[in-house]
C-alpha cells in the first residue's frame, strides 16, 4: 500500500479548505494553487505550500491543465485531488495526471469520459437495466434541455412550449460551451413534481463497490441545489433498496472506482429515472458524512493509496441537513452579489453543527467564481430537530457586506411545504419583499445612538459637555438614514431606545422590555447592524441632498457585477420592451439584459469581455416620443 506524503488540491474555496483538513489529520502535506484574484484567499494561507497559476479567469488558472501538472511536479506532490467543479470531471485532466505519474484522486479517465457524456451514460445505464428519463416527442412539452457534459445546473433550461425552444436551446448551448468547453445538449421529458434523489457510491481497486445511502436535493434554484438532506423524507425502505441496487449495478458495469454519485428523479408515483453520474465528490457530501460517521475525503485518499472499502455496509443513523449560503440576491432572481465581507461571524461549530467555508472577514467576493460562501450542516436524531438546529444556526450567522440568501434559506426551512417533506424540484418559495418599517426604524435609532456616543464623543473638545448639548432652543435636525431604497429620519422624539451601554462595536439596549445586543461594524457611511432580531445595512445619508441631473433618455443598467459576453444591439437600432440588449455572465451564470421601453438605442456603453459593476449603465435608449420629436425637428431644419 503506497502512502502519500503530499497532495496538490486543484481547486479553491471551501472544498480546498475541506480537503486540507483531512490531509492535515492524515499527516499529509497540502499544496494549494491560486489565481491572481485568490492571492490572499483562505485556502492559500492554510496550505503547506502554494503555487500561483495565472490570472483571475478560471480558464487562465484553475482550468489550465499544464500549469496545474507543472505545479505538482514543482512541489513534488504524489497525488492531485480535483475537488468539485473546474477540472474534477475532466477526463483529459485525469489522463494527464496518469501520464505525468501523478495519482488522480478520482475515477479512471476512461470512466469519467464514458459517464461524463450524458448521452453515453444514458446508454450504459439502459444496458445495466436502470430506467432512464423518456425522450419526448417533437411536440411534447414540457421538455428539459441540459448540457451533455458537466452539471451544476449550467446549460439547463425547462421549455414549456415550442415558442420558447429555439432561444432556450441557444442559451443552453452557449452556457455549456463556456462552462464545460462542449456545447452538446440532451433533451428529455421534464418530470413534473419530481424529487431529486442521489445515491453516494464508492468503488476500490480490488473490485469492491458499495453505496452510502441517499441524499434528497430537491430544493433548488436555477436548477442548482441549495438544501440537501439524508435520509430523504420521500424514500421508503423499498424505494431505497431499488435505488441503491440500481446505482450499484451501474457502478459494477463500468468498473467504477473512488467517489461518485448516481442521480435520479423520483416521480410522485414512486417510479425513479436515472439522470446522470457525477464522477467526483459532491458539494453536499457532508450530509452523508454526518449520517454515516465516515470521512469521505479520507476514504477517497485511502482508495488511491490501495486501500479497500469497509467489509460491512455502514449504517445510516439520525438525520442531517445542509444549507448553502450564497452571495446572491433572492429578490433579484438570485443574481450573484459581489463586494467585501465586512462582517463574517459563523456560529460556533458543535457535535450537531458543522460549518464548511473558504472565506474570512474582509475577503473580496468577485465575479469570477461560484458565489458559494459557506455550507451549514446540522445533525440530530430526527428530521424536525435537525431543521430546527439548522434554522437557529442560520439566524445566528452574521454575514454582511454582500447580499446573501440567508433569509431565504430560513424562510424555506420554516415553510410548511418543506417541513412536511413535500417540497419537490418544481417548488418555488415566493421571495418576500415585505418591509418591516418598525424594525428598520429600530436599527436606524441604534445607529444614531452609536454615532452620538462614539463618533461625536471623539470630536468633543470639552469632555464635560454632554453629547448633543445646545445653547439655543432650536431642536437639532433629524439624522437621515437609508435601509435599502427606503429613507428614515430619526430625531429626538422619534425612534428613541433605552440605551444600556455603547462600545466600539456594539450597542446594548432594551427593546420592549427585553435586552438586546446590536453588533455594529462601520465602513464609511455604511453601518452593518446585527442582532437576534435580524441583520441590516443602514446607510447614513448626507444632511443636504445632492443635486441630480435630469434627462430625457433612459438607460439599461447592469443588475449584477459581471462580464459582457455578447452585445445584441447597435446604435440607431429600434427596440421594444423584452428585446435583448446585452448578455452578461457572472459566477458561471448567464443573464440577458432586456429593454423595458420602446425607443432607439443612442449609445452602447460597454464592449465584449468588459467587466461591469452593479448599476453600471450598459445601453442608453431614447424613448419613442423623444425619438419622434428628434426626427421631426431634424426634418424641419432640412
Amino acid at each position: 500500500m503506497k502512502i502519500f506524503s503530499k497532495i496538490l488540491i486543484a481547486n479553491r474555496g471551501e472544498i480546498a479548505v475541506r480537503i486540507m483538513r483531512t490531509c492535515r489529520e492524515m499527516g499529509i502535506a497540502s499544496v494549494a494553487v491560486y489565481s491572481e484574484f485568490d492571492r490572499d484567499a483562505l485556502h492559500v494561507r492554510l496550505a503547506d505550500q502554494a503555487v500561483p497559476i495565472g490570472g483571475a479567469q478560471a480558464k487562465e488558472s484553475y482550468l489550465n491543465i499544464e500549469k496545474i501538472i507543472a505545479a505538482a511536479r514543482l512541489t513534488g506532490a504524489d497525488a492531485i485531488h480535483p475537488g468539485y467543479g473546474f477540472l474534477a470531471e475532466n477526463a483529459a485532466f485525469a489522463a494527464a495526471c496518469e501520464d505525468a505519474g501523478i495519482v488522480f484522486i478520482g475515477p479512471r479517465a476512461d470512466v469519467i469520459r464514458a459517464l461524463g457524456s450524458k448521452s453515453e451514460a444514458r446508454k450504459l445505464t439502459q444496458e445495466a437495466g436502470v430506467p432512464v428519463v423518456p425522450t419526448p416527442a417533437e411536440n411534447e412539452f414540457p421538455k428539459l434541455i441540459k448540457a451533455s457534459l458537466g452539471g451544476g445546473g449550467r446549460g439547463m433550461r425547462i421549455v414549456r412550449n415550442a415558442a420558447e425552444f429555439k432561444e432556450a436551446f441557444s442559451a443552453a448551448r452557449g452556457e455549456a460551451e463556456r462552462a464545460f468547453g462542449d456545447g452538446a445538449l440532451l433533451v428529455e421529458k421534464y418530470i413534473e413534481a419530481a424529487r431529486h434523489v442521489e445515491i453516494q457510491i464508492f468503488g476500490d481497486h480490488h473490485g469492491g463497490v458499495m453505496h452510502l445511502f441517499e441524499r434528497d436535493c430537491s430544493v433548488q434554484r436555477r436548477h442548482q441545489k441549495i438544501i440537501e438532506e439524508s435520509p430523504s423524507p420521500a424514500v421508503t425502505p423499498e424505494i431505497r433498496n431499488r435505488m441503491t441496487d440500481a446505482a450499484i449495478a451501474l457502478a459494477r458495469k463500468v468498473g467504477y472506482t473512488n467517489a461518485g454519485t448516481v442521480e435520479f428523479l423520483l416521480a410522485p408515483s414512486g417510479d425513479f429515472y436515472f439522470i446522470e453520474v457525477n464522477t467526483r465528490i459532491q458539494v453536499e457530501h457532508p450530509v452523508t458524512e454526518m449520517v454515516t460517521a465516515l470521512d469521505l475525503i479520507r476514504l477517497q485518499i485511502e482508495i488511491e493509496q490501495g486501500g479497500k472499502l469497509p467489509a460491512e455496509q455502514p449504517q445510516q443513523t439520525g438525520h442531517a441537513i445542509e444549507a448553502r449560503l450564497y452571495a446572491e440576491d433572492p429578490a433579484n432572481d438570485f443574481l450573484p452579489s459581489t463586494g467585501t465581507l465586512h462582517m463574517w461571524r459563523p456560529p460556533q461549530p458543535s457535535d450537531g453543527l458543522r460549518i464548511d467555508s473558504g472565506v474570512n472577514e474582509q475577503d473580496e467576493i468577485g465575479v469570477y467564481y461560484d458565489p458559494l460562501l459557506a455550507k451549514v450542516i446540522a445533525y440530530a436524531d430526527d428530521r424536525e430537530s435537525a431543521i430546527r438546529r439548522l434554522t437557529y444556526a442560520l439566524r445566528n450567522f452574521a454575514a454582511q457586506g454582500v447580499q446573501t440568501n440567508r433569509e431565504f434559506l430560513i424562510a424555506m426551512l420554516e415553510s410548511e411545504e418543506f417541513k412536511s417533506g413535500k417540497a419537490h424540484t418544481g417548488f418555488k418559495l415566493a421571495v418576500s419583499t415585505k418591509v418591516d418599517e418598525e424594525l428598520d426604524g429600530l436599527f436606524c435609532s441604534v445607529v444614531r445612538t452609536y454615532i452620538e456616543r462614539t463618533e461625536h464623543a471623539r470630536r468633543r473638545i470639552l469632555p464635560s459637555i454632554p453629547p448633543r448639548f445646545r445653547n439655543n432652543p432650536t431642536p437639532p435636525p433629524a439624522t437621515k438614514f437609508a435601509v435599502g431604497k427606503r429613507e428614515y429620519q430619526v430625531g429626538d422624539s422619534l425612534g428613541t431606545i433605552d440605551t444600556l451601554s455603547v462600545g466600539e462595536d456594539h450597542v446594548d439596549a432594551l427593546v420592549k422590555g427585553v435586552r438586546h445586543r446590536f453588533g455594529i461594524c462601520r465602513r464609511g457611511a455604511d453601518y452593518y447592524v446585527r442582532s437576534s432580531l435580524g441583520q441590516q445595512l443602514v446607510r447614513r445619508l448626507p444632511r443636504f441632498p445632492e443635486k441630480t441631473a435630469g434627462g430625457q433618455h433612459q438607460s439599461a443598467n447592469s443588475p449584477m457585477p459581471g462580464q459582457v459576453l455578447r452585445i445584441l444591439v447597435a446604435e440607431g437600432q429600434q427596440v421594444k420592451p423584452g428585446d435583448g440588449l446585452i448578455v452578461l455572465e457572472a459566477m458561471k451564470m448567464e443573464q440577458t439584459i432586456k429593454a423595458t421601453i420602446q425607443g432607439v438605442v443612442r449609445a452602447v456603453l460597454v464592449k465584449p469581455a468588459e467587466v461591469v459593476a452593479p448599476g453600471q449603465m450598459l445601453v442608453e435608449i431614447e424613448a419613442v416620443e423623444d425619438a419622434n420629436e428628434h426626427a421631426s425637428s431634424t426634418a424641419a431644419k432640412h
